[in-house]
Parts: structure tokens; C-alpha cells; sequence
């Protein structure tokens, strides 16, 4: 990739990407983001498309890259590396040993241990360098999947905000791409050739999580509007559809 191109994202993700950062109040000026890059898809397309709208933007503020290497060390980095390096990025990588504290520990939830390790370690390297909001690469299928998850497991209609303050570190988690469908990022990122690294572990695949993706796939066939109307009730729940004594 050319520094000297234009990162633009299609007209209609530029258009989701623009409305979550506006309806949540995700940018303001003079911001420093840091951007959590992965590995995957997502948080590539996320940096690429950050990118285009920092140069665009009329709100002025700056990104980085941040990535965490759970592996400690056992993956090659260097195709993120060079991804950066070409969107003129700054980029650091921090080694952790995420997955051989999962093997240690035996729990129960080595996802959710997993996610709070990452998150924590981000926000306080972000905390660090002087950021104030960290960008994860969350997308409308991360969102409607946390709900079902959420009322399979503990009996609560609610996903993770796409803009929360996190208390310890004082550094605010914002998701973009709230709005983007998975599918319409999955295109881009084939189209664009973004990098991928491997940072999965062995217990992707038979996640709830990725159980929860297949079934919501299938009931999407039957109620194709399955996902705008969650997104929907997510932002209007009414005080007389909670059952109060």
C-alpha cells in the first residue's frame, strides 16, 4: 500500500462508521487513539478505515496501533508490522503469555478470562502512551451475539457499550464499527488484502460464542431484519417492557 493513496472505506460502511462515532460521541478533538490491531480482519479494517478519517476529518486527532501478541512471542508479527508501516501508522507489540495462563489456570471460562486479559493489558499500555480512548474492532455480529449470550448466561438483555469508560485506567473503550455487519467487513478486508495472524486459540471453535454465530445465522434466513431490530431495542428499551412488581 501507497502512503500517498486515499484510505476511504465503501460509502455505506464509511456511513455506519460515521454514525456510531457521532451517536456515541466517540471522537473528540485533540484525541490520541490508540487502536487495538489483532490480527484479524477486523481490527484491520478498523485501523484502515481510522485512518481514512483521521485525514478527513474536520475533528482533528491522532491514532496508533497497539497489538498483543497472546502467544508471548510464537507468532510472526512482521505482516502487521508492515501494514502499519505502509498506512504510516506508529505500531507497538506487546508479548504476553495470555494463552499459557489459560492452559494454567483450567477454568471454566477461558473466553471470558481471555477477553479480560486482553482488554486490561490494552487499556493500561493505552493509559501508558497517553491515550485516551482505545478503538477495538467489535462489529454489529459482536454486538448481537453478546446480547443472546448475555440472556443465555445471565438472564440480561444488554451488549458491551460501543463507548465505556474504564475506571482503572481512566481510558475510554470505543467500537466504531458497531454498526458494520461482519460480512460487509469480511469483503473489504479480502478486496483490500489485509493481513492476517493467526493469534486463535483452541477454544475459538467450540465457543459458545461461535455456537451462538451459527444459530443467529440460521434464524437471520427466517428474520432477515433480526439484527437492526436488536440493535434497535438495544436504544429503546421502554420502561413498560420490564416486568416491575
Amino acid at each position: 500500500m501507497s502512503r500517498n493513496r486515499e484510505y476511504s472505506s465503501p460509502k455505506k460502511t464509511a456511513r455506519q462508521i460515521g454514525s456510531a462515532i457521532s451517536e456515541f460521541s466517540m471522537i473528540h478533538e485533540g484525541d490520541k487513539i490508540a487502536v487495538g490491531l489483532s490480527g484479524g480482519k477486523d481490527s484491520a479494517f478498523l485501523l484502515y478505515s481510522l485512518r481514512g478519517l483521521r485525514d478527513r476529518s474536520p475533528v482533528k486527532f491522532t491514532i496508533e496501533a497497539i497489538t498483543l501478541d497472546p502467544t508471548d512471542g510464537m507468532r510472526d508479527t512482521s505482516p502487521l508490522e508492515r501494514f502499519t508501516e505502509s498506512l504510516g501508522v506508529a505500531h507497538r507489540i506487546i508479548r504476553y503469555p495470555i494463552f499459557e495462563i489459560l492452559e494454567i489456570s483450567k477454568t471454566r471460562s477461558p473466553c471470558s478470562l481471555c477477553a479480560n486479559l486482553r482488554r486490561g493489558i490494552l487499556a493500561s499500555a493505552s493509559a501508558e502512551q497517553g491515550c485516551a480512548s482505545l478503538a477495538l474492532g467489535h462489529h454489529r455480529d459482536d454486538v448481537i451475539e453478546t446480547v443472546f449470550l448475555n440472556l443465555m448466561y445471565e438472564g440480561r438483555f444488554r451488549s458491551f457499550h460501543p463507548n465505556a469508560l474504564l475506571s482503572r485506567t481512566g481510558v475510554r473503550v470505543i467500537r466504531p464499527l458497531a454498526f458494520v455487519p461482519e460480512s460487509d467487513i469480511r469483503e473489504e478486508a479480502q478486496k483490500r488484502g489485509f493481513p492476517i495472524v493467526n493469534f486463535c486459540c483452541g477454544y475459538e471453535s467450540s465457543s459458545m460464542r461461535a455456537y451462538v454465530k451459527v444459530t443467529l445465522r440460521r434464524l437471520s434466513r427466517k428474520a432477515p431484519n433480526l439484527a437492526v431490530n436488536v440493535l434497535h431495542a438495544l436504544k429503546n428499551i421502554q420502561s413498560g417492557d420490564v416486568w416491575t412488581p
